[in-house]
């Protein structure tokens, strides 16, 4: 029986929505899946190494600038592997919009330097996808297809810290601190999800206001399922 090699690229699910365009050329040229990522929009699994990758207009850049963009690039950092930041179009937008030319390249130095993630400039959607096929050429084949974690985790960290990162992948990162704070013990937290616990979990204030029922919902569905392993 022949072995095929498999150039895998893990496509995030946002990301897939939102650029199906490049999405779909992407599909054409190398094996891909699309699933829901903690960071990055394009997990490129090779050989040996593996490379995560955020792509941004530049449009998106500066508007970043000032919020979500650091929280990304931190939640990259705690990847093991490459990182690398894609900007995509005419970086001289930010002259026509009035941006301060200084600070914007000494945010891109801070980036690369501070936060040790490359800027890798393309100049539209086709260049984009010219590097990622490209890239992920570059780390080599896989025999077959890796399962990955959906979610990074940071090297040492301590009990507490573990706990929260359990449960933040349940609801959230503020919710998680919520429901931890109010039940002490992640075991205590499992045991109250129960259907017959939904409504009174649901009064637990987070930031001031009460954890949506839905939440609750959910998270309950999700402890009380039966793995069937095919995910």
């Amino acid at each position: 029986m022949a072995c095929f090699l498999l150039f895998m690229i893990v496509v995030d699910s946002n990301e897939a929505s939102e650029n199906s365009r490049l999405v779909e050329s992407l599909a054409k040229v190398v094996e891909m899946a699309v699933k829901p990522l903690e960071a990055g929009d394009y997990l490129i699994i090779g050989r040996e190494k593996h490379a995560l990758v955020e792509r941004k207009t530049v449009m998106d850049f500066l508007n970043s600038l000032k919020g979500r963009l650091w929280e990304q690039l931190s939640a990259m950092k705690m990847f093991e592997g490459e990182k690398v930041l894609i900007l995509e179009g005419y970086l001289g937008l930010y002259r026509k919009r009035g941006w301060k030319e200084v600070s914007i390249l000494a945010l891109m130095d801070k980036i690369v330097h501070d936060w040790g993630i490359p800027i890798i400039p393309t100049p539209d959607i086709r260049g984009t996808l010219t590097y990622l096929v490209w890239k992920n050429k570059s780390l080599g084949e896989v025999e077959e297809f890796r399962e990955y974690p959906l979610r990074v985790k940071r090297k040492g960290m301590t009990a507490e810290e573990q706990a929260l990162f359990v449960l933040e992948g349940l609801c959230g990162h503020e919710t998680a601190k919520a429901l931890l704070s109010h039940y002490k013990t992640l075991r205590s937290v499992f045991a109250a999800l129960s259907p017959e616990n939904i409504h009174e979990m649901s009064k637990i204030k987070v930031g001031g206001r009460r954890i949506p029922e839905k939440t609750v919902k959910k998270m309950v569905e999700v402890a009380n399922l039966v793995y069937s392993g095919e995910g």
